[in-house]
């Protein structure tokens, strides 16, 4: 496991194919979840900001992120965040990323303050040899059912 000073990493493409998979279900998912157990009033995010905008009596409270995760999160004893997501956890609000699983039955998630302050560390994944992900430890993460 080589450290972010020691690499240079790359950062994962688009891709459309994904994106259509994985993006609509998973925010669903989390959208009803904050709607029904938080009581926040939740609209779609912008197309290149963030997935889902919260809010009160007209009020924006805050952003939430929302990935799909494949593999099973219980297994870990962290979560790893891409890097390329840092730009949503520093807004004018707080943003929260939820990892939705694989049938979007639960999910864990995080507050994008907690995700900053984690090592980031380069990572070899399916799509890249190389890539930046903030290492989250799973302490830091609440467990929730969708």
């Amino acid at each position: 496991m080589k450290n972010l000073s020691s690499v240079s990493a790359e950062t994962k493409k688009f891709s459309q194919v994904l994106h259509d998979e994985n993006d609509q279900p998973a925010k669903d998912a989390v959208w009803r979840f904050l709607f029904k157990d938080w009581m926040l009033d939740v609209e779609e995010g912008d197309k290149y900001g963030v997935d889902l905008v919260c809010s009160r009596d007209g009020e924006v409270v805050g952003y939430v992120e929302v990935e799909r995760r494949h593999n099973d999160l219980n297994r870990f004893e962290t979560i790893h965040v891409p890097f390329r997501k840092k730009k949503f956890f520093t807004l004018d609000h707080q943003t929260i990323l939820f990892a939705v699983n694989r049938d979007f039955t639960e999910a864990f998630w995080a507050t994008g303050d907690i995700i900053l302050q984690s090592p980031v560390e380069d990572k070899v994944n399916k799509y890249l040899k190389s890539e930046r992900f903030f290492v989250v430890p799973k302490a830091h993460w609440k467990r929730v059912k969708l």
